[in-house]
């Protein structure tokens, strides 16, 4: 069976062959799969140094001899 003459087959033809949507799809995988972790990265980062500096403030405000 010819999928030309078939209803709407030119038109899924066409479809198949457009690409006019790649290069939005290419820059959505790399921000999924790039972006999101390196946000998820930099909030892990962030409350890693709070934590240190505020264990290093707890520190110079003991009472040591």
């Amino acid at each position: 069976m010819n999928v030309d003459r078939m209803p709407g087959g030119i038109r899924k033809k066409r479809l198949a062959e457009d690409q006019s949507g790649q290069t939005t799809i290419e820059w959505v995988l790399l921000l999924g799969a790039f972006g999101i972790p390196m946000v998820y990265m930099m909030v892990l980062l962030l409350a890693t140094l709070s934590e240190h500096y505020r264990m290093v403030t707890f520190i110079q405000t003991l009472p040591l001899p």
